[in-house]
């Protein structure tokens, strides 16, 4: 039998303690903050933590998957709230976390919590490979994309796990309009004369945005408004999907899927040129 999560408690904004392990939630755009010693570093901030203490209260799933482990602390509370059978990590540093390192040898959970390093999680060969070793045949409950926020990888990932969801499954895509944000930010700026920074920003716009990686691909806010499209259809593939800030979750419907073949553009059928 599953074991019972402690409850999570916030000693302030930033200390969440749940049970014997003490995390410190921040988040601060551009800026790595040092992490008070004896914590696990959640590099988000207290409202979107706090998200995940209520899918607790109501969500408790046996197989979790999380793509983007980053420091580890992340890693560690999703299994401190809901202790499943099994979570399987994907990161692409090569590097393991310290932070996950230290909670799975606390914990003694290396049978249970399974992070793999230098993987890519658009790779879809090593990704699946990783699949089919662990989950030997068993649905993933939920999934966490909290990787490369980019529209490319994101959506390949969507394409190879979503599949192997059970029915009512969650998938969460974080941060999925981040681009947005940063842009309403830069155009505030942009159009301030007085704001300190609005001579350099010009500057930087006029001199880089052309060569820019990310000017040429397209934004992650796409894939949000891809989903919706794709749940106007007649289908229950996907059940439901909720656009929220940072968060979109996607619940898996009742239909079949074939995972050799799965795309999201044969769901997302733009009749009406929405995305045009």
């Amino acid at each position: 039998m599953k074991a019972a999560a402690s409850a999570p408690t916030f000693i302030d904004d930033y200390h969440l303690r749940v049970g014997v392990d003490d995390f410190y939630c921040d988040y601060q755009w551009g800026n790595e903050e040092p992490v008070p010693a004896g914590f696990l570093s959640i590099q988000k901030e207290r409202f979107q933590v706090e998200r995940y203490l209520r899918l607790a209260e109501s969500f408790s799933p046996d197989v979790v998957v999380e793509l983007g482990i980053r420091r580890g602390g992340g890693s560690a509370l999703l299994h401190a709230l809901h202790h499943p059978q099994l979570l399987i990590g994907i990161e692409l540093n090569s590097q393991p976390a310290a932070d996950l390192s230290s909670y799975i040898g606390k914990h003694d959970l290396a049978k249970v919590v399974k992070p793999y390093y230098g993987v890519d999680q658009a790779d879809r060969e090593r990704v699946m490979a990783i699949m089919a070793a662990e989950l030997c045949g068993r649905p993933i409950d939920l999934i966490v994309d909290d990787a490369s926020h980019l529209l490319a990888p994101t959506r390949i990932s969507f394409e190879m796990l979503f599949p192997l969801m059970r029915q009512g499954g969650l998938y969460i895509i974080e941060d999925w309009n981040w681009n947005h944000i940063l842009a309403d930010r830069i155009a505030a700026v942009a159009s301030d004369t007085s704001h300190p920074m609005h001579a350099e920003l010009v500057r930087a716009i006029d001199t880089n945005i052309e060569s820019a990686d990310e000017a040429k691909d397209p934004r992650l806010v796409r894939l949000a408004l891809e989903l919706v499209l794709a749940r106007a259809g007649d289908h229950d593939v996907i059940r439901d999907v909720t656009v929220m800030n940072n968060w979109v979750v996607i619940q898996r419907g009742a239909d079949a899927i074939d995972p050799s073949s799965f795309r999201l553009a044969d769901l997302a059928k733009d009749h009406f040129n929405n995305l045009r």
